[in-house]
């Protein structure tokens, strides 16, 4: 027989031995181990020649077999004994040092069922893989302590029982020898220490340790961070990032990754150092498969692991071990899934481990450090062990201020990161006691500004007056915006905080004051003791609560400490950095955070994720058919304007809100909010932008702020930039009523001045959108359809109204007229510029340009944009041009009058050479008028000269202001 032949048969039958094996239950070791002593025993060979044992046996199904009885499974020791077939022999070994080996071999390795002996005495029979224990087996040693289980590797792995000399017996999990995972310890007295386990100590309890503290302590969090909290329990990005990504991946573990570039061929023909050797992949693979063949696989992968999923770190690493193993039958006999529960009534009394592990943690709450210090020094109880809300020995202590046994509970190794239940480390449990929803500043970027429209005047004034006030709980009782909490959560803070009962407000204030001091003593001394800012943002993270605090030297020491500046408070309004929050504070200590988080290379184009968000001032707007205001033509009437206008090359960006956006929204404190802009803008803030249709521009104008407009505009702000979502551009946002409270009517003229003169052109293509149609207008044209909108105003007669709404009426008349000035100014402006390149109009009907050129002459015709010579009006209006030079048009009979005497009378000469008085418009309107007398029901194509009586008046689109007394309706 050739080798490979003999290879493949051998192979054969270690396959088949397996498949036999598999059939077998852990719980019928004891049989196999008995049976396996016998046959070694009964050798019949003195000189330690091969025995075959009869192989008339087989095992039967133990599938039925009774379960487990309490907290111990019984053995039965009369089941049918192990034979194995006659084919099959078993080898025996020895070696120098005096251990011995009987059982199965295949190539040259101990592979199969076997047992192997020490020359100390200890003893090993089960399961052998590549000379490895690997499988089911029984382990004793000399004093006769004895360990039944499963093995990986020659250690122990998965569920097993160890059974002590002095009557304790361990029933649970293990992982590379040392307990692992959920289990219990018995005791002679029926005492039983139960929980999960870590090494030769409790790690996690099933019960609760009173006094904890958890979010349910601090209702204003619950309220404001539902969305984090209800996702914060099986929240693992981190630990699965951390798992992804090795700190120590150095250049050789690549190399494990494939096969050939690892060990020799057959390498373990010669060495089984396991230890010191890598395992490639495929080795894995290999070593797994024939460890877990025999697992069922109908069992559901989450049965009782993913809804007991608690904490982080170390705490999901064994949950995610007790995965591996969740279809072993150990883990349903021996009641693990109630461990995992956290239901200890199916358990004994608890036992001395589970007690000093309580004890520790309710020691910590007391401030009992010698007890603390005997627990620790004696090695009763792991300084990490936490109760079934993961609360640790060092939370406990962190929340009532106990420095000198957080100093102690960290020598001996505590992890200052560790994260209860909810995700709260004991820095985060320190700041939600230190800081609280009192004493954060309200601020536009979450929406949180007071409502009252009292308490938010309070607060732009008080932001005025206080320039250099840091935001504290006095501050805010001073404007009278503190978030409202109830007494039973106040109480219950203080409970916590300082331990005692608060009898009167000025004991109150005093206990405050020295629980805040401790407390920042507390948080500094975790900082310094290796805390990470980071580690947690449940309810947020730790920078964000000195930010919405505008504690500068809080922020300061978080940064030191490490703390990220690229984290994300999830809200309802969008994913925000710190640094939104801090452009969003109305204070002065907001300037100084937002440099410092600049100085830390915070990125100032963050964009939140609000992009569908509606800015508040635009949330009133009409979109239907105006009345009043006639969509008349089609988006192809004003495609000349883009002759008058040099569109932009590159479109705009748009997303959600950045801090620049924030800064420029803000309604508090000009100054303020102007210097944050500022410094946003000096460290590359992008300035043309787009959030809600808004660029960082239209929103300082639509807040009101001109100190920010004009920041804005000297450091290169675009003001003809493309806004989207029906805004315009900067010009539209200037004369858009709904803005208009921010300023007087001076201011406004001013703005649109300013605009201007900083480049905006009045003749930029607006698409204006009314119901189904859209047309193409100017900001002119954007001005007189915002004023329609307003039903009471446009919609109402002069003498009807009030004298605030005369007022607003007025305001809006001026401001319309000078537009309409400025509009008919850049359009002249525009046809000059073109004469010099020989563009001229021609004198005719069809209002087109005559192009010449050189010194030759040649022609061209294209379409030349029409406009209300006196109201700048394009769209919504009948335009109809002078009769005389086909030069001008105007879209009224008031507006041709007011043109006539006003500005076209000496043009119209010029063009002409004559003056006619029949071409007098005066004339002609004094007629017109006379015979309209007789017809009240017919529409009027302008506003009158002189006030009707008659009340409410039918008028057309083409109408505009006239004077103070010349307000008629629309209908």
């Amino acid at each position: 027989m050739s080798e490979t032949q003999s290879d493949a048969r051998s192979q054969e039958e270690d396959d088949r031995q397996e498949a036999q094996l598999s059939q077998l239950k852990l719980d019928d070791l004891e049989v196999i181990v008995e049976t396996c002593r016998r046959d070694i025993l009964e050798e019949t060979n003195p000189e330690g020649s091969k025995k075959k044992p009869d192989g008339n046996n087989i095992p039967e199904d133990l599938n039925g077999k009774e379960a487990l009885v309490g907290s111990d499974r019984q053995q039965d020791l009369d089941e049918p004994e192990l034979r194995w077939g006659p084919e099959e022999d078993l080898e025996i070994q020895h070696w120098s040092d005096g251990s011995s080996y009987k059982g199965h071999i295949a190539m040259n390795l101990k592979r199969g069922f076997g047992e192997y002996k020490w020359a100390n005495g200890e003893n090993y029979v089960g399961e052998f893989y590549k000379d490895h224990h690997h499988g089911r087996g029984i382990y004793t040693w000399p004093d006769g302590s004895k360990f039944t289980g499963s093995f990986y590797l020659s250690r122990k792995e998965g569920y097993g029982t160890m059974t002590f000399t002095d009557g304790r017996k361990y029933q649970g999990l293990y992982k590379s020898d040392v307990r692992f995972g959920p289990g219990v310890e018995s005791y002679s007295d029926s005492c039983q220490d139960v929980g999960i386990w870590m090494g030769q100590h409790l790690f996690r309890l099933c019960s609760v340790v009173p006094g904890s503290v958890s979010m349910s302590s601090f209702p204003e969090f619950c309220t404001h961070f539902n969305g984090d909290l209800c996702n914060s329990k099986y929240s693992s990005s981190q630990f699965q990032k951390g798992q992804m990504e090795d700190p120590f991946l150095f250049r050789y573990k690549i190399l494990l990754q494939e096969d050939s570039f690892t060990l020799p061929d057959r390498i373990y023909s010669y060495s089984l150092d396991t230890d010191h050797l890598p395992i490639t992949r495929s080795q894995h693979r290999e070593f797994d498969s024939h460890f877990y063949r025999d697992i069922s696989k109908q069992v559901e992968s989450s049965y009782c692991t993913s809804d007991g999923m608690h904490g982080a770190g170390s705490v999901k690493e064994i949950y995610l071990h007790v995965n591996k193993h969740r279809n072993r039958p150990e883990h349903f006999d021996w009641n693990m899934c109630s461990i995992i529960r956290d239901d200890r009534d199916k358990f004994g009394p608890k036992g001395p481990r589970e007690r000093s592990a309580e004890q520790l943690i309710e020691m910590a709450r007391l401030g009992d450090l010698e007890t603390i210090s005997t627990i620790l020094r004696h090695d009763l109880a792991n300084v990490d062990v936490s109760d079934n809300s993961g609360q640790t020995s060092l939370h406990a202590a962190t929340v009532n201020g106990h420095n000198n046994i957080i100093n102690l509970l960290l020598d001996n190794g505590a992890d200052v990161n560790k994260s209860n239940d909810e995700g709260l480390s004991a820095l985060s449990l320190c700041m939600m006691l230190l800081y609280s929803t009192k004493s954060f500043w309200p601020n536009v970027a979450e929406r949180n500004l007071p409502m009252n429209k009292e308490e938010k005047n309070n607060l732009v004034s008080y932001s005025f007056e206080n320039e250099s006030s840091v935001g504290n709980e006095k501050d805010m009782e001073k404007i009278g915006i503190m978030s409202p909490v109830s007494d039973e959560s106040i109480q219950t803070s203080a409970h916590y905080k300082t331990g005692a009962s608060l009898e009167s407000e000025e004991a109150d204030s005093t206990i405050d004051h020295h629980r805040n001091k401790n407390l920042r003593s507390t948080m500094k001394l975790l900082l310094l003791r290796g805390a990470d800012p980071n580690i947690s943002s449940i309810p947020m993270n730790v920078l964000f609560f000195a930010i919405k605090a505008a504690d500068v030297s809080t922020v300061q020491l978080l940064l030191e400490c490490g703390a990220r500046t690229d984290v994300r408070l999830k809200t309802q309004h969008g994913s925000l950095t710190p640094l939104h929050i801090a452009a969003a504070l109305p204070v002065a200590e907001g300037i100084r955070i937002t440099e410092i988080l600049l100085h830390v290379a915070s990125d100032p184009n963050a964009s939140a994720e609000d992009e569908d968000y509606v800015y508040d001032h635009d949330r009133g707007e009409t979109y239907g058919v105006i009345h009043g205001f006639s969509m008349k033509g089609g988006f192809e009437s004003g495609l000349p304007l883009y002759n008058y206008f040099d569109k932009s090359p590159c479109d705009p960006e748009e997303g959600g809100r950045t801090p620049l956006h924030v800064a420029c929204e803000r309604e508090d404190n000009y100054k303020f909010a102007r210097d944050t802009i500022s410094l946003l803008l000096a460290h590359n803030a992008k300035i043309n932008t787009l959030w809600s249709g808004h660029s960082p521009l239209s929103l300082a104008i639509a807040s009101g702020n001109d100190l920010a407009v004009k920041e804005l505009l000297a450091s290169g702000a675009d003001p003809n930039l493309a806004l989207s979502r029906r805004v315009g551009s900067a010009l539209c946002a200037a004369v858009n009523i709904a803005y208009e409270k921010k300023r007087t009517l001076a201011a406004r003229i001013a703005l649109v001045d300013r605009l201007i003169k900083a480049g905006a052109n009045l003749l930029m293509p607006i698409v204006i959108a009314g119901g189904k149609r859209t047309v193409l207008g100017t900001a002119i044209d954007y001005a007189y359809f915002k004023y329609f909108q307003d039903k009471r105003i446009a919609h109402t007669p002069y003498h009807a109204l009030l004298p605030e709404e005369r007022d607003t009426y007025n305001a809006r008349k001026q401001l319309l007229e000078h537009l309409g000035k400025l509009t008919r100014e850049a359009a002249l402006a525009k046809e000059q510029e073109w004469a010099k390149e020989g563009i001229v109009r021609e004198a005719n009907r069809k209002g087109n340009v005559k192009v010449t050129a050189g010194e030759g002459s040649m022609s061209s015709t294209r379409t030349f944009f029409k406009y209300c010579y006196q109201c700048g009006r394009s769209i919504g209006v009948k335009l109809t041009p002078c009769l005389r030079c086909y030069s001008v048009c105007t879209c009224s009979k008031l507006c041709k009058t007011r043109s006539w005497d006003e500005l076209h009378k000496d043009e119209c000469q010029q063009l002409t050479g004559k003056l006619s008085g029949k071409m007098s418009p005066m004339g002609r309107t004094s007629s017109k008028m006379k015979s309209a007398k007789g017809k009240r029901n017919r529409p009027a194509t302008h506003l009158h000269t002189e006030r009707e009586t008659t009340g409410r008046e039918a008028f057309t689109s083409g109408d505009h202001i006239a004077s103070t007394s010349e307000n008629y309706s629309y209908n």
